[in-house]
């Protein structure tokens, strides 16, 4: 057997097999409900069945007549009503807001579960305390690199979007005229004047003139 090589576990659910099996998962489960026993969470909650049970048993003082089965599963469905309801401050909401911040999106139980998943699958795999060590420094370093490119990933997006988003202010320019063509356009008109006017008073000078013409001749 010393001479044979210990197979590396690869598959994820085999890891997790080997985890329940070796009695961790157990181990966890228990840590975290005498955790939540002794937290602030469960003292509230105590209090809050307590309010609850009292205002039904005062309106339905029948109900401490029935035996301990009946009355545990009139709660109960009182329980479940309430949390059908939708409301955000039931019972079996506190226990899911509890669990969803401690455990499932709690980074620290996170990170918890992997080291004792490295540490079964080390012992499973016969894997040197010297061996062991260098693979999370190696894993440590990976994971620095990964947060550090991912930092200077955000950087650059950020500089692009700023860069994008700034815009100078456009400077309005004054129209320009075409002083030329509209200076033009006015002699051309004065000129038309002056023509219509000369000729104008040339008519008349010659209408005026031809009487003294005549008058010339006549004599």
């Amino acid at each position: 057997m010393s001479g044979q090589e210990i197979p590396k576990i690869t598959d994820p659910k085999a890891l997790t097999g080997v985890y329940k099996k070796r009695g961790a998962f157990d181990k966890q489960r228990k840590t975290l409900l005498e955790n939540f026993k002794s937290s602030e969470t469960h003292s509230n909650l105590l209090l809050k069945l307590k309010l609850m049970v009292e205002s039904k048993v005062k309106n339905n003082p029948d109900i401490l007549m029935k035996n301990k089965g009946k009355m545990a599963a009139l709660i109960q469905g009182e329980i479940m009503s309430e949390h059908n309801s939708k409301d955000s401050t039931s019972l079996l909401s506190i226990v899911d807001k509890d669990i969803q911040e401690k455990i499932i999106d709690s980074p620290e139980f996170h990170e918890l579960l992997r080291k004792e998943l490295k540490e079964v699958k080390r012992r499973e795999e016969g894997i040197t305390d010297e061996e062991f060590n260098r693979i999370l420094e190696e894993e440590h370093q990976q994971e620095q690199q990964k947060k550090a490119q991912l930092q200077k990933d955000k950087e650059i997006h950020n500089s692009d979007k700023e860069r994008s988003s700034y815009r100078p202010n456009k400077v309005t320019k004054a129209p320009r005229f075409k002083y030329n063509s509209v200076n033009t356009s006015r002699n051309s008109s004065t000129n038309k004047e002056g023509n219509s006017s000369g000729n104008s008073s040339t008519s008349a000078g010659s209408t005026n003139e031809a009487p003294k013409k005549g008058f010339h001749l006549m004599y």
